[in-house]
């Protein structure tokens, strides 16, 4: 008979353990759970899980930095980020550290069950709630209104970093910087062009131009 996948949760809201517990119980082995980022490493060293649900925002340590030693001391774990950041940015930053899959707390069991299946497999898993999350962002400004486009429509980091690609400056400058990886940077430009409805790096520089930002 097929093992069933033993799961540590780490994360800090009792209704969240208790929800994702209940959604899990009946095919998954909950060997631990962590409510504490400085606890969450001594914690798979010694209940060796298949899979770590590990939560972003925890106290004592964030969970990127969890992730990270997790798979430089264990890279046998899987991780999947359960968070309720809907933001392509921190997926990316997950992804970056070790993480193999990235769900918001939103999300049905299947979707959960899913995301822990493809990261057994040592497959990615990124939840398609962040392409609806950017679309929406899209058509918003920075307050959350309807947006009219131009650099009304850009977030400050996104103004920021327009300004540094007129500039001149590469993906790996611009991160370095800004203290992004440079994948980051990459989706804050896709993301500009988008806004502004500009389908090069050369436009964005005449815009920064002619808006006057350099």
């Amino acid at each position: 008979m097929k093992a069933r996948p033993r799961l540590l949760l780490v994360d800090d809201h009792a209704l969240m353990v208790e929800g994702i517990s209940a959604m899990l119980n009946a095919d998954h082995d909950i060997v631990g759970v962590e409510g504490d980022g400085r606890s969450a490493l001594g914690a798979v060293t010694r209940l060796k899980p298949d899979v770590v649900l590990l939560d972003l925002s925890l106290p004592g340590r964030s969970g990127l930095e969890i992730c990270a030693d997790i798979r430089k001391q264990h890279p046998e774990v899987a991780v999947v980020i359960v968070t309720m950041h809907a933001d392509r940015i921190y997926a990316d930053e997950a992804i970056k550290v070790g993480a193999l899959g990235y769900v918001l707390k939103s999300a049905r069991a299947e979707e959960l069950r899913l995301a822990i299946a493809e990261a057994m497999a040592g497959r990615k898993y990124l939840t398609p709630a962040l392409e609806e999350a950017e679309a929406l962002q899209a058509r918003l400004d920075p307050r959350g209104h309807p947006a009219t486009g131009g650099l009304t429509a850009l977030t400050p980091r996104q103004r920021e970093v327009l300004v540094m690609i007129a500039r001149g400056r590469t993906a790996e400058e611009i991160a370095e910087e800004l203290g992004l990886s440079a994948r980051s940077v990459e989706f804050h430009r896709a993301r500009i062009k988008h806004i502004l409805g500009l389908n090069s790096t050369a436009a964005l520089v005449r815009y920064a131009v002619t808006e006057g930002l350099v």
